[in-house]
């Protein structure tokens, strides 16, 4: 079956939501449709009355974003966020501590990330 799908999808941020979703997709660039898909399979298998009666559907995933993707959109919505808000400063005890810096704290944020690995 090679048979591709285009849509175009818009809506307004009138809700938390809304905004969040759209940042989601906007985030993902070219690579929403694999996040889109899983959401509708497990939308339509948990609501099974969306679906028009007699129709079958059969959903396929892939393996999704890879771990570099992730990480890579993890570390740029950390500092599209951190530019966005007032610097981050605080007082680590250290002699000639600055506080906060994005490279070398996030690196160290992404290694611990390996605890949670299954």
């Amino acid at each position: 079956m090679s048979e591709k799908y285009r849509f175009t999808l818009q809506w307004g941020g009138e809700t938390a939501e809304k905004v969040q979703a759209g940042e989601l997709l906007k985030a993902l660039g070219s690579r929403k449709s694999g996040i889109i898909v899983a959401a509708l399979s497990e939308y339509v298998m948990s609501h099974p009355e969306v679906l028009p009666s007699g129709s079958k559907v059969k959903a396929s995933v892939g393996s999704g974003l890879t771990r570099v993707q992730i990480e890579t959109l993890v570390r740029d919505m950390i500092e599209a966020r951190l530019s966005s808000s007032p610097p981050i400063s605080y007082d680590t005890g250290k002699p000639g501590s600055s506080g906060f810096t994005v490279d070398s704290d996030l690196d160290a944020m992404l290694e611990n990330l390996e605890c949670f690995r299954q």
